[in-house]
């Protein structure tokens, strides 16, 4: 029996308005199905198949590829891209970073950062919450984790945010290519200088560190570099203005937000179900298996939909509805397993900060709805481009 055919494109303008429809049709008619786009790819949208799948690393491999849809990025990002015992050995030397400790302590930087970007929004009366907010607390925490003068977050910001909000093939995103690759120069020019010259930050910490027994090689310590750049930066980013923009259309909820900020970690760890940054991942089948009733043959990339998974009616009661008292609230947003985001910690504290300050400050702050800009694409995060807003 051929396999059920579904032309997903997490590319295409439909999908980046509303994905949201698309998970619930796929669900419904064909939950694992393939898509013919982008070379072909393989599609699980029901949240049982994608745990499956992200708790299986033997079975579904990370690290066959680049794992969009399509192969965009055109690097190696670790520990994402590898299987264990790399993964565990690669998030070892990361872990530092974002324990319970070093997020704690990175805590009163993160709200010194949040109150001098809402400063600025206070004293102007109005403003862009994507470029004036969103993207200068993760750029800032993120130059903080590598060691980077903070004070130049953009460069570091927005050439990876040109890059992820393009659809591939767009001109702009080639040119904003080279722009990233400008950041792996840097990294690169870190390594080589903290190799004669070694202080205390991530570049220095890495090049004393070892996997299997050995030290790690350039292309090793490169790819750990610009995962630490790219995951601090695109996800956080989007995840604040999509926040941002849902508690201005529900006042009611935001007005409960402001008066009781204690249930503000509810509140992310639901919009985080919601409106996932990430809408899904790759993975490649080392082996032939069954998923659903479909044989998938060796070798083929399994894209897995987070997204839908975290709206799946199975698991989720009332899915399309934002529920802070919702418990349990077992979304994949940051994978399962042992490719579990290593920042989830960090994010979440990035988050529930930001939106206490905000709350606190301009808790009367009105979105400009005809001027927000949707997300050209979500196949790679799922966000708005801006945000502006009055207070």
């Amino acid at each position: 029996m051929p396999p059920p055919e579904y032309p997903l494109d997490p590319h295409s303008a439909e999908f980046s308005r509303d994905p949201w429809s698309v998970y619930r049709e796929l669900r419904a008619t064909c939950p694992v199905s393939h898509s013919p786009n982008h070379g072909g790819f393989w599609v699980l949208a029901r949240h049982a198949d994608v745990k499956r799948a992200a708790l299986d690393p033997r079975l579904f491999s990370s690290a066959g590829g680049d794992l969009l849809v399509p192969a965009g990025y055109g690097g190696w990002l670790l520990p994402v891209c590898a299987d264990p015992p790399l993964t565990g050995r690669y998030r070892h030397v990361l872990a530092h970073l974002f324990d319970g400790r070093a997020v704690k302590a990175m805590e009163p930087l993160i709200r010194q950062w949040a109150t001098e970007a809402i400063d600025a929004l206070a004293e102007r009366g109005r403003g862009d919450l994507v470029r004036d907010l969103a993207h200068a607390i993760p750029g800032k925490v993120t130059m903080h984790l590598v060691g980077w003068p903070v004070e130049q977050w953009e460069q570091v910001v927005l050439p990876i945010k040109d890059f992820t909000t393009r659809v591939p093939g767009d001109p702009d995103r080639e040119r904003a290519a080279i722009d990233v690759a400008g950041i792996r120069e840097r990294i690169e020019t870190n390594i080589a200088v903290r190799r004669e010259r070694p202080t205390d930050d991530l570049a220095s910490h890495l090049l004393a560190s070892t996997a299997d027994a050995r030290p790690l090689s350039d292309d090793e310590l490169i790819a750990l570099m610009m995962m630490v750049v790219f995951g601090g930066v695109d996800t956080t980013v989007a995840a604040i203005g999509n926040m941002l923009v849902h508690l201005d259309a529900d006042r009611q909820l935001r007005r409960r937000l402001v008066h009781d900020p204690a249930l503000l970690p509810r509140f992310v760890e639901e919009l985080l179900r919601y409106e996932p940054p990430i809408q899904g991942f790759g993975r490649f089948l080392t082996a032939p298996t069954e998923i659903g009733g479909h044989e998938i043959d060796r070798g083929e990339k399994v894209f897995l939909l987070w997204g839908s998974a975290n709206r799946d009616e199975e698991v989720f009661p009332d899915p399309d509805e934002v529920r802070i008292d919702r418990h349990p609230n077992p979304h994949l947003t940051f994978g399962a397993g042992v490719h579990h985001c290593l920042g989830a910690a960090l994010a979440r504290a990035e988050l529930r900060i930001t939106l206490e300050e905000m709350l606190r400050r301009l808790p009367d702050y009105e979105i400009e709805r005809d001027g927000v800009v949707p997300g050209r694409t979500a196949g790679t995060v799922f966000e708005r481009l801006a945000i502006p807003a009055t207070f």
